[in-house]
């Protein structure tokens, strides 16, 4: 099999990454720390920041994949990635100041850019190489990015206590140089058959678009859920920023694994079975009283995450190829959204009360989940 490197705009990508896992990592924590740091006694304000990436999804991912797949995505990816990045400065000092006005203001504003430059990244992840050298471009790009979020994670609690709010201004600089080693990107785009209705037709008419969309998107809105919830968990089961900030270090880390073990799984029905069962353990885990069961729970979150992902876009890409690609995952990011903001609304009254009320609910979400897999049959006939 031929290296995924020989294709150059794969190559650009994955010099990207480096700087956009690293800022990607530091914007997190320093920016759900603050929150929590803010607004620990208003629990709703604490909320309204952690919800509105998903909150944000919701409204704008479906609209943000059709635009991805309409016009020159490239263009759209450096615009959004230019304005996110320098939207970090006036942030940082809303943080500092206090200002709660601009701090939600510029947050929310912020996240709408962020998503639809993910919606047009998450499109040029996927196709800047053929099918053929998918696995292995997934696994490596794993590896580079997901090395840089590690050693991000790990390095974030001695950067945060050095400069508090303005690790807020590392990351716009990061993200900025990173934008720059793309000079020249081309993902495609400009698609004139693509339709607002595209996606919802696919999903309607094709059992394998609506079965991955319905079995991927609800696990990830249950597990995923927990990169919001965990400075909340973390007071709950008594844990510090050690363990918020080492939580990080263990997720990227087990996703690179998984993602070379994700290039040896070729069955459906292993895959998906596997990644249900990680779901499952997930919740079960938490049953034990200690802080150190997050770690747990964010390791079964990233195992499952990283053997997945090349069984999903191999089932999207064989029912709607690249012209459609956008529109899809736009789809998916909707249906992923809507869950999370339901588990996080939820949850973090849950929690409050009894966590054990978390895990019950977690646990049906994925019962649920094994039926939708039980009821698409033809997503265990996909070629990998």
């Amino acid at each position: 099999m031929s290296s995924p490197f020989r294709y150059p705009q794969f190559t650009k990508f994955t010099i990207f990454s480096v700087f956009a896992g690293f800022s990607f990592i530091q914007n997190e924590l320093t920016t759900y720390w603050l929150f929590l740091l803010l607004f620990r006694q208003e629990i709703t304000l604490f909320g309204l920041g952690v919800i509105a990436r998903p909150l944000v999804r919701v409204f704008v991912s479906y609209f943000m994949g059709y635009i991805s797949d309409k016009y020159d995505r490239a263009k759209l990816f450096y615009i959004t990635r230019g304005i996110s990045s320098v939207l970090l400065f006036p942030l940082t000092l809303a943080f500092i100041y206090h200002s709660i006005p601009l701090i939600f203001g510029i947050y929310y504003i912020r996240t709408i850019i962020v998503e639809l430059s993910n919606n047009v990244g998450y499109v040029a992840y996927y196709a800047v190489v053929p099918e053929q050298v998918r696995a292995k471009a997934i696994f490596y790009i794993r590896i580079i990015s997901m090395a840089s979020r590690v050693a991000s994670g790990a390095v974030w609690f001695l950067i945060y206590q050095a400069i508090d709010a303005y690790d807020l201004f590392l990351t716009a600089i990061l993200g900025l140089i990173g934008l720059a080693m793309l000079k020249g990107f081309n993902i495609g785009g400009g698609s004139e058959r693509v339709k607002l209705s595209t996606a919802i037709d696919f999903f309607r008419k094709d059992e394998r678009v609506r079965g991955i969309i319905l079995l991927y998107s609800v696990t990830d809105g249950l597990t995923y859920s927990i990169n919001y919830l965990l400075p909340l968990l973390i007071l709950v089961y008594h844990g510090s920023e050690e363990i918020y900030s080492l939580s990080q270090t263990a997720l990227y880390g087990v996703l690179v694994i998984a993602s070379f073990i994700m290039t040896k799984m070729k069955d459906p029905v292993k895959i998906a079975s596997t990644y249900i069962l990680s779901g499952f353990l997930f919740y079960l885990v938490l049953l034990y009283p200690s802080p150190y069961v997050l770690l747990v729970s964010v390791l079964l979150d990233g195992f499952g995450s990283g053997i997945i992902e090349n069984y999903v876009m191999a089932t999207i890409k064989q029912s709607v190829g690249d012209e459609f690609l956008g529109s899809v995952l736009g789809l998916d990011v909707l249906v992923t959204s809507s869950v999370e903001i339901l588990v996080i609304l939820l949850a973090q009254y849950l929690i409050t009360i009894n966590v054990l009320y978390y895990i019950i609910l977690g646990i049906a979400g994925m019962a649920f989940v094994l039926i939708l897999w039980l009821l698409h049959p033809k997503l265990r006939e996909v070629k990998l």
